[in-house]
Order: C-alpha cells, then sequence, then structure tokens
C-alpha cells in the first residue's frame, strides 16, 4: 500500500510539473526616434506643403509629434530659391507656387543643426483620358472597379502613382505602375477597391482619381510601400521602411510630380 501511494503522488507531482509554463520575458529595444518628411511640388499653382514628424514606437498610438522650428527651403537647377515657412506645427508651406516639368527640385530642410536633403525632378505630364467602371465577377459576386484610361508616351520612361477617393474618402490602397510593357501603348488600369476600404463601391457613390507623373526614386518608394500592402495579386512582403530619397537618415519622400485629375459617378 506505501508503494502504491509513492507512485500515485510521484505520478501527481510529474504532471503538475508538465503544466507549468516558463514564463518569458522578452525585452525589446525602444528605437530612437527618426525625422519622417512628406514633401511634395506638383505643376499645379497653390500651396505647396512639406510635413515633418518624428517617428514613435511601434507599440506606442499612431500619434506622431510634429517637429517645429524647422528651417525649410527649396531650390531648383535654375538657381531659385523658395522659402516655406510654419503654416502650423509640422506644416510647412509656400503659397502660389508651381513647378516646372524637366526641373531639377532640392529640398532642404535643417533641424536641430541637422541637413536633410532630398533631390526629385518633375517628369513631363500625362493626362487622364477617360473613367469607366468594370464589373468583375467573383465567386458569383460582381463587383465594381474603377478604370484609368490613358496614353503613355513612346520612348519615355514613365512612372505612375493613382490616388482613389470614393465620396470624398481615400482608400486604404497604394497603387502604382510604370511603363516596362506598356511603352507608347493605350493603357488600361484598374483600381482594384476592396472590403479593406470599408464597403464595395455601389450605385451611386462618386470616385475622384488622381494621376501623378513621378519620378524612378518616388516609383521605388511607393511601390515597396504597395507591395507591403497586399495591394495586387502578388500578395505582400516584409514590412519595413520604404526607400526613401532623403539623407541623413531620415524617414519619408519629397516628391516633384505632375497630376492629372478626373471623376466618375456610378450608375
Amino acid at each position: 500500500m506505501l508503494n502504491y501511494i509513492k507512485f500515485f503522488c510521484f505520478i501527481i507531482i510529474a504532471i503538475s510539473l508538465s503544466a507549468c509554463e516558463k514564463v518569458i520575458d522578452v525585452k525589446l529595444d525602444t528605437p530612437a526616434s527618426v525625422l519622417v518628411i512628406e514633401g511634395s511640388l506638383t505643376d499645379q499653382l497653390g500651396t505647396q506643403t512639406i510635413k515633418i514628424t518624428e517617428s514613435v514606437p511601434y507599440t506606442s498610438s499612431n500619434i506622431y509629434p510634429a517637429v517645429t522650428g524647422a528651417i525649410v527651403n527649396v531650390t531648383d537647377d535654375a538657381g531659385h530659391s523658395y522659402t516655406y515657412t510654419e503654416s502650423s506645427p509640422g506644416i510647412y508651406t509656400i503659397a502660389a507656387l508651381k513647378g516646372e516639368s524637366g526641373r531639377t527640385y532640392t529640398m532642404n530642410v535643417s533641424v536641430k543643426n541637422t541637413i536633410y536633403k532630398a533631390l526629385s525632378t518633375m517628369p513631363q505630364p500625362v493626362a487622364i483620358d477617360s473613367l469607366s467602371i468594370k464589373n468583375i465577377t467573383f465567386g458569383g459576386d460582381d463587383n465594381k472597379q474603377v478604370q484609368v484610361h490613358y496614353k503613355d508616351p513612346v520612348a519615355v520612361a514613365n512612372q505612375y502613382r493613382f490616388i482613389l477617393k470614393v465620396n470624398g474618402i481615400q482608400t486604404k490602397q497604394v497603387f502604382t505602375e510604370n511603363d516596362r510593357f506598356t511603352d507608347g501603348n493605350e493603357v488600361t488600369s484598374i483600381l482594384f477597391y476592396s472590403e479593406d476600404d470599408n464597403k464595395e463601391l455601389a450605385i451611386g457613390d462618386k470616385a475622384d482619381v488622381e494621376m501623378q507623373c513621378i519620378d524612378k526614386n518616388i516609383f521605388t518608394y511607393w511601390s515597396t510601400l504597395s507591395q507591403q500592402t497586399q495591394n495586387g495579386p502578388g500578395g505582400g512582403v516584409t514590412p519595413g521602411n520604404p526607400p526613401s530619397n532623403i539623407n541623413n537618415g531620415a524617414l519619408g519622400y519629397f516628391s516633384a510630380h505632375t497630376l492629372a485629375k478626373a471623376n466618375i459617378t456610378l450608375k
């Protein structure tokens, strides 16, 4: 009997020990804040904007502290210089400025005695010929998608970024393409609108499309971001910071680009 009791106690202890889980305390390093610059200069006469913030740890809420007191200016390859002023915390603007295709622009941002620079060359503009709606049937359901029609210039390397807004709200998708296989062609691009944007397109919705002609570095930035958001049939890639055209370790971009806009109401 005594041996039986000892054996029974051994079994109970073994089961108890096997049920224990070791708590591993993983210490995650908090990276230092990095400057984030989002700047653009377009071929449309009006206010041009450069936004400057600081990054935050991924465990924090997506509230990025504004960087105030920066010195910001943009120069071009014709010797002109344009000074931006801080219109609100972290937002630097200049009124009534219009970029020119073919010019190379250099952004200069000075923060805490460090100068951040980026170059961007404004491409020649490409017009949107029209927009249309395409019905795509999948799994027995019809999904409406916006199509952009345009003529790609011959023998010129072109890169494009599209921004889609539905009923005034910009979609979460990132749309980019180049003319590697469509040089000089009539092009039709589908801007896939998914349930990630809260709902499918429906009759009565208004879609606004902005087509940007961007340089190669900016295309690389947005194309990388597009892959990370799993936009398109190829799926996504491991998340990371897209390659910036800004030096000294800053994140973000400075883009000199042209704009073409069109809209359509679904019927």
